[in-house]
């Protein structure tokens, strides 16, 4: 991997919504029906405090290793010995996830469009096309899913007009009355499939900010947990809190219920041309962090000469890992639990305290000096520009620390409501609604927030003291 390659902050955002979106919108949902049943919607909550805390520790190790990813990280860290094992298991789990969705959406592609098709010979089409990127980078992946994920995002958003017709709103009534063991269970799950994040770690050194991986993943974080509550909300007012946890892909359902007068009545295969990229840029995603894993522990960065090895290995183990479709959702479904914290947690908590007293490397002022050294100037020079525009510079700070603290704080209050809803909604129905349309206004005022955090962030890498940086780390 060269390292002078980045990527964009807002690409960098859609390939986060992407990669939590892609399993979780397959296979979990019906799961998540059976169990929080009218108030499944709410099942996304606690994940993103998840992503909150996988931002931030990023964030922390961003600030402290300048160009280094994850697995580089783990061998400054923990020394060399501890350092490859960690990597090692950080390895074998992105191996697993690999598997995991290489199966389902396989099994996905046979039973909706291609049955007749034996699933070795969509697993193997399917590897193919992963070996075809495993020459490429994440900028490739990330153009692509550029292309397609707006044209999602907004598919996604149109599905209560599409499906305006079909909707009862008695089906999701009383609001809030699951049990608190439920809501958590559902929950539990949700972060099972966004511990998938721990991917982004591989590519920490393809942004030059560290506040701006933090807020992409902050609001790629949020945008996925807003289309994936908007699925589950539309299968329960549609489809009722029975039918969905019955099927085994009730998005897929949902969407074939959609009739456009009385000739376009097969919107679902517009849908799936624009769902399917998508989901197969999660998985080139992790299959590059995979390489990248790899070629970490003989010490390089580039992973294009074990592309093929691997490919073949990953297509090999792919088919021969589960018995039926019924394992390859079981693991994919509760498994992913199990493994995310398992480990993660504990990792993550262990390596916060051993970089804390690492100093914190000023990239945007490193890369402004080096700028400048380049151009004639020296550092010092660099210094006393910076420290003539600081009032400026700390307006911006302070903005974009403001709306850092409005996303989290309204993520809170999300949660206390849903709280408050599950302890009164039985005594009082309109406690619950009330709770229930907050929590809805709330969830989208984060994202508007997070939104407005990034916007911030780049306002900032624009800004005159920041312009010979940014020409510096912006693509070639």
């Amino acid at each position: 991997m060269d390292r002078t390659q980045v990527v964009q902050v807002r690409q960098m955002t859609w390939l986060v919504a992407s990669l939590l979106i892609g399993g979780g919108l397959l296979s979990i949902q019906h799961v998540l029906i059976r169990i929080a049943r009218i108030d499944a919607w709410t099942s996304y909550l606690l994940p993103i405090f998840y992503i909150f805390g996988v931002a931030y520790v990023f964030y922390k190790l961003s600030q402290r290793f300048e160009d280094k990813n994850l697995f580089e990280i783990n061998k400054l860290v923990f020394g060399k010995i501890a350092g490859t094992s960690i990597n090692v298991l950080l390895i074998a789990h992105l191996w697993l996830m690999l598997v995991r969705d290489i199966r389902l959406f396989s099994r996905f592609v046979g039973t909706v469009l291609l049955p007749s098709t034996p699933e070795e010979v969509l697993v193997l089409l399917f590897m193919l096309l992963l070996l075809f990127y495993g020459r490429t980078s994440l900028e490739v992946v990330a153009r692509v899913n550029d292309i397609f994920f707006p044209v999602f995002m907004l598919l996604v958003m149109s599905l209560p007009l599409l499906l305006s017709n079909e909707l009862d709103k008695h089906f999701i009534q009383p609001v809030l009355t699951v049990p608190a063991a439920s809501f958590l269970k559902s929950n539990l799950l949700g972060i099972g499939w966004f511990g998938d994040a721990i991917v982004i770690g591989a590519f920490l050194h393809m942004l030059w900010s560290p506040r701006q991986l933090r807020s992409a993943l902050r609001h790629g974080g949020i945008l996925a947990g807003v289309i994936l509550t908007v699925f589950l909300l539309m299968e329960v007012i549609v489809l009722g809190p029975k039918m969905p946890g019955n099927f085994i892909n009730p998005s897929y359902s949902l969407v074939q219920l959609i009739h456009i007068t009385d000739f376009l009545d097969r919107i679902d295969l517009t849908m799936l041309s624009i769902w399917y990229p998508i989901t197969l840029c999660k998985v080139i995603v992790i299959y590059l962090a995979f390489l990248t894993g790899i070629a970490s522990l003989i010490g390089r960065r580039d992973y294009t000469l074990i592309s093929s090895p691997v490919g073949l290995l990953l297509t090999l183990t792919a088919i021969a890992s589960f018995r039926n479709t019924s394992d390859a959702y079981s693991f994919g479904n509760f498994s992913s639990l199990v493994i995310t914290l398992a480990y993660q947690p504990l990792y993550f908590a262990v390596l916060l305290l051993l970089v804390r007293k690492r100093p914190v490397v000023k990239n945007e002022a490193a890369r402004r000096a080096g700028a400048t050294s380049a151009s004639g100037k020296t550092a010092n020079d660099s210094e006393r520009q910076d420290g003539g525009q600081r009032n400026g510079s700390r307006r911006k700070r302070v903005r974009y620390e403001t709306w850092s603290l409005a996303g989290s704080l309204l993520m809170i209050a999300c949660l206390a409501l849903i709280g408050i809803g599950i302890a009164w909604s039985r005594y009082y129905s309109l406690v619950g609604i009330v709770c229930g349309i907050g929590y809805a206004a709330l969830f989208l005022l984060a994202l508007l927030t997070t939104r407005m955090e990034i916007s911030s962030v780049l306002k900032q890498a624009e800004s005159p003291e920041n312009a010979p940086a940014a020409a510096k780390s912006a693509p070639g």
